[in-house]
């Protein structure tokens, strides 16, 4: 039999330990985590943040150079 389970995350580490001490009854085939974002805050020491300030200078003073989502040809 194979089950699909939509877990909310606050339950996945308990259900992820019960599985898991069930080894010898089960098999888990797949684990997958939908629906979550690898968001991480850009500190002033990343390498890319000096980047980011450049650009965001360029926006303000170019704003020619950018569009906006209306402007895409979604065709």
């Amino acid at each position: 039999m194979v089950v699909t389970l939509d877990i909310k995350e606050s339950a996945v580490d308990k259900i992820l330990y019960f599985l898991n001490n069930l080894k010898s009854d089960i098999k888990i085939i797949n684990t997958s985590e939908k629906n979550i974002l690898d968001i991480e805050p850009v500190l002033e020491d990343d390498e890319d943040y000096q980047f980011m300030l450049k650009s965001e200078k360029e926006r303000f003073s170019h704003p020619e150079d950018y569009g906006t989502m209306n402007d895409i040809n979604w065709k």
